[in-house]
Parts: structure tokens; C-alpha cells; sequence
């Protein structure tokens, strides 16, 4: 039952979400590296039904689909280790908007400076890693959007 139900999210975001497959895939990286994936569960965080796909939760714990791994904010950090979050979509979908605000701020600083004071290599490498930092966001606020759509 628990693979009929992964399957019907796979095809909900993957008819929705360009490149799904590779997100997934990238997804399972995440999770099977992860500290606070035992194998089985996540151990991040605490789920209540109301929370989380039912397809998500046995024993009161989160066997983490591999597209919610690929949006997590928390993968492997050991800042909040020990730690238990409850898992809210709206709040991870905040964390990413607030995120990309930030980019987009620090990406707009960037330009005036490169403006005002010419080339600079290290100006270049940061606008651009904050390109590559601010496409990852976009794409995990869409799937975030997606998956609420779906859920809520």
C-alpha cells in the first residue's frame, strides 16, 4: 500500500515538475547520506496526520518520501541535531521565500558593485554561485507549492 501511494505522488509531480526524475533522484541521494535517516525513518521530524501525507508516517515517524528529502532545509545539519522539528510545508515554503529574497537582494548588491568598480573575479564567482544558489531555491519552492496543492 505504502508503494501504491509513492507511486501516485510520483505521478501527481511528475506531470507537473520538469525534470522530476531528477529530482528524485537527487532526493534518494539526499536521504540515504543524511544523518537523521536511519534506514527506515527520518528522525528530524515529528509528524502528526494532519501534517504530512498518511503515506509518510508509520509508527508516528516519517518514512520521507525522496522528493521531500530533495526540499528539506535541515539535510544533515548538525545545528539542529537532537533537535525534533514538527514538519510543516507552509513553514519550509517560508524558509525558501525568505531565502530567495536574500539571494535576490545580495544578487542586486552585487551588480551595483560590478558596476561601480568594474570586472572583479571574485565579484563573478559569487554573482554566479548565487545564480546556481537561487535556481536550486525556485525549483524547491515549486515543488513546495506543488506538494501543498496536492496535500492540503
Amino acid at each position: 500500500m505504502e508503494r501504491f501511494r509513492e507511486i501516485l505522488i510520483d505521478i501527481a509531480l511528475s506531470k507537473t515538475i520538469p525534470n522530476y526524475q531528477d529530482l528524485l533522484d537527487e532526493g534518494k541521494k539526499r536521504r540515504d547520506i543524511c544523518a537523521y535517516f536511519d534506514g527506515k525513518y527520518c528522525n528530524k521530524f515529528k509528524v502528526s496526520r494532519g501534517n504530512v501525507p498518511a503515506s509518510w508516517i508509520s509508527n508516528n515517524k516519517m518514512v520521507p518520501h525522496p522528493i521531500m528529502c530533495f526540499v528539506c532545509p535541515y539535510f544533515s545539519l548538525r545545528y539542529y541535531e537532537g533537535k525534533q522539528i514538527e514538519l510543516d510545508l507552509f513553514d519550509i515554503l517560508l524558509y525558501y521565500e525568505e531565502l530567495k529574497e536574500t539571494i535576490e537582494k545580495e544578487l542586486i548588491f552585487i551588480e551595483n558593485k560590478m558596476n561601480e568598480t568594474g570586472f572583479s573575479l571574485l565579484l563573478k564567482r559569487r554573482r554566479e554561485e548565487l545564480i546556481s544558489l537561487l535556481n536550486d531555491v525556485v525549483t524547491k519552492i515549486k515543488v513546495l507549492k506543488e506538494l501543498i496543492k496536492i496535500f492540503r
